[in-house]
């Protein structure tokens, strides 16, 4: 087949590591031709040299997409499709704004506009809340145009994406983290000498409101007050971020290495001791797989995507509160058996993930097959 790979609309985030990866693993797979349309967020990791000749590549810079920006990325890949004629479109993550001659599968991964009960929305003003309504009806006008099928990564998402769509056509292909994740490569350390005993606490995030990052300073505040000043926590921001982060002027135990190349970040793992992820929202997020395969404990909100994903591996705190995120930190750092326990629960529970090589064999056989599910025929990803 003759297939394009779109993520000319990314600039950053999880779905950039999610394109990524599919990329790569497609080099097992030489039967097909690939057309690659890349934006900033893939084109800065992505080496095309490391790819064989069945591999095409083009590069995009849309800057942030705005209604009118939309019509420009629609028109230009379609230009471009209309030299490739492929037989299909997969984009890892939508909207794409790509209203392509060829059926076109499209990751859904907005965890806002199906997660009503988020303690993230509750908190939104009046003006917010309506800007959101919009943008949700935006959205899924691009979706509803745009795509013949939709894939998304865990069964409840699948189950509220066929609600809000009104679809049948969604496919469950589970995320995991990056497969040099299995046999990663130590790089320059990011970080200074550890101090004696002190713990790090990793978040690998891009800032968002929604990730709710603001709570650190505030737990840091807390778990000072209770003398344990043993404890530093770790950013991967833009540091034009930081400032919302930061109420107060940088404490030297909240540090932030900017952003991190995603090959890089099983090192930084490595230097770190626990994986925090203060999130109020997500569809999926890597950074519990990557968590799981690096051994480290994972601390995390207590809402049910984040049960959904991590089970028994995860220690849970109160969404949006930081003594509550303080009395779970402070209890794992002090029970070493609890701390091995979330290590071994991790591991196995990697097994429930697809794999890299496996997610990339079901996102192809959901485009083999595309005539069958344009005719509304029922395939096995099994």
């Amino acid at each position: 087949m003759k297939i394009i790979i779109n993520s000319a609309h990314q600039r950053f985030g999880g779905g950039v590591q999610v394109a990524l990866s599919f990329i790569t693993e497609c080099i097992k797979h030489p039967e097909h031709e690939y057309h690659v349309f890349m934006g900033p967020g893939v084109t800065k990791s992505l080496k095309e040299e490391n790819f064989p000749n069945n591999f095409k590549f083009y590069y995009f810079n849309f800057g942030i997409v705005n209604l009118l920006k939309s019509f420009k990325i629609n028109r230009t890949l379609k230009k471009v499709e209309g030299c490739i004629e492929p037989d299909c479109v997969i984009s890892t993550t939508g909207p794409t704004y790509f209203n392509s001659n060829a059926s076109q599968l499209i990751g859904f991964n907005l965890p806002l506009y199906i997660y009503p009960e988020s303690p993230y929305l509750e908190s939104l003003s009046l003006y917010r809340k309506i800007r959101l309504f919009f943008k949700k009806k935006f959205h899924f006008y691009f979706f509803k145009r745009d795509a013949a099928a939709y894939m998304v990564q865990t069964e409840d998402v699948n189950q509220r994406v066929r609600k809000v769509l009104s679809t049948e056509k969604v496919f469950t292909v589970s995320n995991t983290h990056s497969s040099f994740y299995n046999d990663w490569i130590e790089h320059p350390l990011k970080l200074p000498e550890k101090k004696t005993q002190q713990i790090r606490l990793l978040t690998v995030s891009s800032w968002y409101l929604h990730k709710n990052l603001e709570i650190i300073p505030k737990v840091l505040k807390e778990l000072k007050r209770r003398g344990l000043n043993n404890i530093q926590f770790v950013l991967t921001v833009n540091e034009d971020h930081l400032q919302h982060i930061l109420t107060e002027k940088q404490d030297e135990d909240i540090f932030n290495v900017g952003p991190v190349d995603p090959k890089e970040c099983p090192s930084l793992y490595n230097e770190c001791d626990i994986m925090f992820l203060p999130t109020l929202s997500e569809c999926f997020s890597a950074s519990y797989p990557e968590a799981m395969v690096m051994e480290k404990p994972i601390i995390t909100t207590n809402l049910g995507f984040a049960k959904s994903i991590c089970g028994e591996a995860a220690l849970y705190y109160n969404a949006k509160d930081p003594l509550s995120a303080a009395d779970t930190i402070e209890l794992l750092i002090k029970d070493q058996k609890l701390w091995q326990n979330l290590v071994k629960n991790g591991k196995d529970r990697l097994n429930l993930f697809d794999t890299p090589a496996k997610r990339a064999e079901k996102y192809l056989h959901i485009c083999e097959n595309i005539d069958k599910i344009n005719n509304n025929q029922l395939i096995d990803l099994h």
